[in-house]
C-alpha cells in the first residue's frame, strides 16, 4: 500500500530534525562553542523566492551566537535591549532573518547602553570581542601629544569612501574573531569579522523645554565635530552660525578622535531624558533622515520567534517599524554588506594570504 504524502513528509521532517540535532551536537563537540540555531544549515533553500545558501545560513548562525553572548552580558547586569532594524523586520515578517540580510541589529536606550559600554570589554569572553567605535584614530586628524598611535587607523581613503559607515558613528560591534566579513576592502586596521551591531537610542526633538532643545543642538555640533570635523571647519570658514562657539568647537576638534568620542558619549548620556521621541543621532546629524521612534513603544519587551530562538522586541514593534520604514510588510530586496566572508577563516588568516592586503 502506497504511503500517504503526509506520512512521507512527516518522515522527512523527522529525519531533518534528527540531522539538525546531530549538527548541533557536532558543533558543541568540535569545541568552537557555537550552537546550531538554523534549520538545514548545510543545505541551500529558497525563501520568499530568494536563494539562501548554506554559507548565508552559517553567517546567520554566527550572528545568533553573537546575540546569545550579548544577551548573557545584559542578563547578568539586568540591562534591557531589543532587536531593531532589519532583524526586527525579519522577526515580525519572516520569523527569522530576512532572506537577503547578512547582519543583525540590537538597540538599547541610552542609560542601558551606557552601562553596557562601561562593562562590555571586561565582560565579553573570547573568541568574541567588543569593537567600540571610538577605539580608532583618524588619518585626517592632526597628530597631537595625546594621540595613541597603537589604535587602529581609519585611513583618509576609507573616511572618504565610507563617510557614514562604522566606526564613524556611535555604536558597538560585537564580533566573532574566528570569522571573516570584509566590509572595507583594502583596509587592514579594522578587525573585519562577522558582527552584531549594538545601537544606542537617544532623546530626539521636538522638545517643549527651550534649554533641552539648546542642549540637543549643541550635542549635534559635537557629534559632527567628532565624526566629520571637516564639515565644521567648512562651516566656520564660511561664517555659518552654529549652536556652539567657534573657539570651543575648534579646541574640541584638536583632540584625538578617541578623546572626542569619549566626551561625546558622556555628553549624550548627560542630556538624555525620557522625551517623547528616541532614535539614532546619526540620522539627525549626518544622514539627515530625521526619523524617530516613540519612546512609549520601548517601555517593555515582547518575545518574537526568530529561527529556532525567541528574541526581545519592543512591545510596540509594529509601530516602531511603521514609523521608520512605512510599509515594512512588503519585502524589498537590497544588496548584502559584503562578498568576501567566511565562518571558518579568521580575519588574521585572511590578511596573511589575501593579495588585496599584501
Amino acid at each position: 500500500m502506497a504511503k500517504d504524502i503526509n506520512d512521507v513528509l512527516r518522515e522527512q521532517n523527522a529525519l531533518l530534525r534528527k540531522q539538525n540535532e546531530l549538527l548541533r551536537q557536532a558543533a558543541l563537540k568540535r569545541g568552537d562553542g557555537r550552537e546550531v540555531f538554523i534549520d538545514n544549515i548545510n543545505r541551500d533553500e529558497m525563501r520568499y523566492g530568494f536563494l539562501v545558501t548554506s554559507q548565508r545560513k552559517k553567517i546567520w548562525n554566527v550572528q545568533i551566537n553573537l546575540i546569545k553572548e550579548f544577551a548573557r552580558i545584559c542578563e547578568k547586569h539586568n540591562l534591557l535591549w531589543f532587536i531593531i532594524g532589519g532583524t526586527l523586520i525579519g522577526a515580525a515578517r519572516h520569523k527569522g532573518f530576512i532572506p537577503w540580510d547578512d547582519d543583525a541589529d540590537v538597540a538599547m536606550l541610552r542609560p542601558d547602553y551606557e552601562k553596557f559600554r562601561a562593562i562590555v570589554e571586561s565582560e565579553i569572553k573570547p573568541p568574541y570581542l567588543a569593537d567600540i567605535w571610538y577605539n580608532y584614530r583618524l588619518e585626517i586628524d592632526e597628530p597631537s601629544a595625546r594621540t595613541d598611535f597603537s589604535l587602529p587607523l581609519i585611513t583618509r581613503k576609507q573616511f572618504e569612501e565610507y563617510p557614514i559607515a562604522a566606526p564613524l558613528f556611535p555604536l558597538i560591534k560585537i564580533r566573532d574573531s574566528r570569522t571573516l566579513f570584509v566590509e572595507f576592502p583594502g583596509e587592514k586596521s579594522m578587525h573585519q569579522s562577522i558582527w552584531l551591531d549594538v545601537f544606542p537610542l537617544d532623546s530626539l526633538p521636538p522638545f517643549a523645554d527651550k534649554n533641552r532643545q539648546m542642549n540637543f543642538e549643541a550635542a549635534q555640533m559635537f557629534f559632527i565635530a567628532t565624526v566629520h570635523p571637516e564639515i565644521i571647519y567648512d562651516a566656520i570658514q564660511k561664517n555659518v552660525p552654529l549652536a556652539v562657539e567657534y573657539d570651543l568647537l575648534q579646541d574640541f576638534m584638536r583632540l584625538p578622535y578617541k578623546d572626542r568620542g569619549l566626551l561625546l558619549e558622556e555628553l549624550l548620556a548627560e542630556i538624555y531624558f525620557e522625551s517623547e521621541h528616541v532614535g539614532d543621532m546619526r540620522d539627525w546629524c549626518v544622514v539627515q533622515g530625521k526619523k524617530f521612534y516613540q519612546l512609549k513603544d520601548f517601555r517593555d519587551v515582547t518575545y518574537l520567534p526568530f529561527e529556532n530562538v525567541e528574541l526581545p522586541a519592543p512591545t510596540g514593534y509594529e509601530s516602531v517599524l511603521t514609523d521608520f520604514y512605512g510599509d515594512w510588510r512588503t519585502p524589498r530586496m537590497y544588496w548584502p554588506h559584503v562578498t568576501d566572508c567566511s565562518t571558518d577563516i579568521s580575519w588574521e588568516e585572511y590578511l596573511k594570504t589575501s593579495a588585496t592586503f599584501s
